[in-house]
C-alpha cells in the first residue's frame, strides 16, 4: 500500500460522512430545490479561487487554466454534478428521505459496473462481496424512512437518476484527478456546474415561483452550510481522495454518507435509533474494508 492510499481513503471516509451531515441543511432553506444547488456551487467559488490562485503562486511556471482536452472533460463534470444535484434535491422534496438516499447510494454500484463493461477494470471478488456488504448496510440504515408507493414515484424516479449524474461526475473527477490538482479540478468544475444551474434556478423562479435568494438568516446559513461544509470541505476531501483510489471503491466508501445524516437526525433533530441501525453501520464499515483488502493485501 502506498502511502497515498491511507491518506486518501481518509478523504473519502470523511467527506462521505460530511456531505451525509450536511443533508440536514435543506431541511431548513427557504429558496427553490434548483436554486440551492445553485448556492452550493456558487458560495465555494470565492475561496476556491482564492486557494487555486494560491496553489499557482507555489507551483511557479504552472499554467493557471486548463488545456482544451482538459476544459472538456471539466464540464462534463460541472455537467453531471449539476444534473446530480438538481435531481437529488428534487428528491428529497418528493419523496422520502429513506428513499431519496437508497437510491442516490446505487451510485456505488453503477460506478463498478460501468467501470468493468466500459474501461474494463476487474472486479475481484472481495469487492463484489464488500459492495453487497455495504449496500445492505445502507438499505438497512435508512428501512425505517423508506416507503414505496405509487404518491412517491416521481421523488422515487428522480433518487435513481441521482445515482447515474454521480456515477458520470465520480468517473470525470476521476479522469481529472490524473493530472490535475483536487484545487484546479474543483474550482473549474464547480464554475461549469453552477453556470449550467443558473439559468435553471432562474427559470424555476420564473415559471415555478421558486424563491432564488434566501430572505431569511437561517436560509443563508443553510446555503452556506451547502457551500463550505458540504461541497467545498466534503466534496473537496472526496475530490482529493478519487485521484489515488480506484473510482469504484470511492463509491463504496460514499456510502457512508447515510451514517453521517444518521448521526446529525439522532443529535439534533431526536430521530430515535436502534440496535439494527449499529449494525448497519458494522455492514458498511465491514463493506468498505472488503471492498479494498485485495488492494491492501
Amino acid at each position: 500500500m502506498s502511502n497515498s492510499r491511507p491518506v486518501s481513503l481518509l478523504a473519502v471516509v470523511v467527506g462521505a460522512l460530511i456531505l451525509g451531515a450536511t443533508t440536514s441543511a435543506l431541511r431548513e432553506i427557504d429558496v427553490g430545490s434548483t436554486a440551492a444547488a445553485f448556492w452550493r456551487v456558487a458560495l465555494a467559488l470565492p475561496i476556491l479561487i482564492l486557494l487555486a490562485a494560491w496553489g499557482n503562486r507555489r507551483r511557479p511556471g504552472t499554467h493557471p487554466l486548463p488545456d482544451s482536452k482538459h476544459r472538456g472533460l471539466l464540464a462534463l463534470a460541472g455537467a453531471f454534478f449539476a444534473g446530480d444535484l438538481v435531481f437529488w434535491h428534487l428528491a428529497l422534496t418528493q419523496t422520502t428521505l429513506g428513499n431519496a438516499t437508497f437510491l442516490a447510494t446505487l451510485s456505488s454500484l453503477w460506478v463498478p459496473l460501468t467501470a468493468f463493461c466500459l474501461l474494463k477494470q476487474p472486479l475481484s471478488r472481495h469487492f463484489i462481496a464488500g459492495l453487497v456488504c455495504a449496500l445492505c448496510g445502507s438499505g438497512i440504515l435508512v428501512s425505517a424512512h423508506v416507503s414505496w408507493n405509487t404518491d412517491t414515484w416521481i421523488g422515487d424516479f428522480y433518487g435513481l437518476i441521482t445515482g447515474f449524474f454521480f456515477t458520470g461526475y465520480l468517473l470525470v473527477i476521476g479522469r481529472c484527478r490524473d493530472t490535475l490538482t483536487t484545487t484546479d479540478t474543483m474550482l473549474y468544475s464547480s464554475g461549469f456546474c453552477a453556470l449550467f444551474l443558473l439559468p435553471f434556478a432562474i427559470a424555476a423562479n420564473v415559471v415555478f415561483n421558486e424563491p432564488l435568494i434566501p430572505v431569511s438568516l437561517t436560509g443563508w446559513l443553510s446555503v452556506l452550510a451547502l457551500g463550505l461544509l458540504a461541497h467545498l470541505l466534503g466534496q473537496g476531501l472526496v475530490a482529493f481522495g478519487v485521484g489515488p483510489l480506484n473510482t469504484s471503491l470511492a463509491a463504496v466508501i460514499l456510502c457512508l454518507e447515510g451514517v453521517g445524516a444518521m448521526a446529525v437526525g439522532a443529535l439534533f433533530y431526536s430521530e430515535t435509533r436502534s440496535w439494527l441501525d449499529g449494525f448497519a453501520v458494522v455492514l458498511i464499515v465491514s463493506g468498505i474494508g472488503l471492498a479494498q483488502y485485495k488492494k491492501a493485501a
